[in-house]
């Protein structure tokens, strides 16, 4: 129908310039329509390099991909230090995690002020309560209804579906 959709999209904002050669971010051509595996020595990086294409950008380029290509980062090689802020975006219900929490030291946390730790939650869907921030440094609650979190742990048999 002329339409293209996608579930799990990511967005590379370039911070330096990437030349040929320079390693980063990489990705097969056209393998987010193949229907076979990804043969290992591509996942590796050792063999059919020629299908593997590392972009050159310029410090302010985005690269927007779709997460079902294969992608991945090849070795830095450049002289200068590699710098990118990575977006990614998936509906609520077909997030990259579900209610994960990454195993920080707990001194990592130190210090840190409410709005800091907030912006440090996994992503998620909205059927979590969320840490939102707020003007400044509020940082403000936002819950799901009771009703609608128990029904998810009737159903699901899970507190975080």
């Amino acid at each position: 129908n002329g339409r293209l959709y996608t579930t799990l999209l990511g967005l590379s904002v370039q911070l330096t310039d990437v030349n040929p050669g320079d390693g980063g971010f990489c990705i097969v051509k056209g393998s987010h329509k193949a229907s076979f595996p990804v043969p290992s020595e591509i996942i590796d990086g050792i063999g059919h390099t020629e299908h593997i294409y590392q972009p050159t950008t310029k410090a302010g380029d985005v690269v927007l991909f779709t997460e079902a290509v294969v992608h991945g980062t090849l070795p830095w090689t450049s002289s200068k230090e590699r710098r990118v802020v990575l977006f990614r975006f998936a509906p609520a219900t077909c997030a990259y995690g579900r209610a994960y929490y990454p195993e920080w030291p707990e001194k990592t946390y130190e210090g840190m002020t409410p709005a800091q730790l907030a912006i440090l939650s996994p992503p998620y869907g909205n059927r979590l309560d969320r840490p939102k921030v707020n003007t400044g440094e509020e940082v403000e609650i936002q819950r799901r209804m009771g009703y609608k979190k128990k029904f998810d742990e009737d159903v699901f048999g899970t507190k975080y579906f």
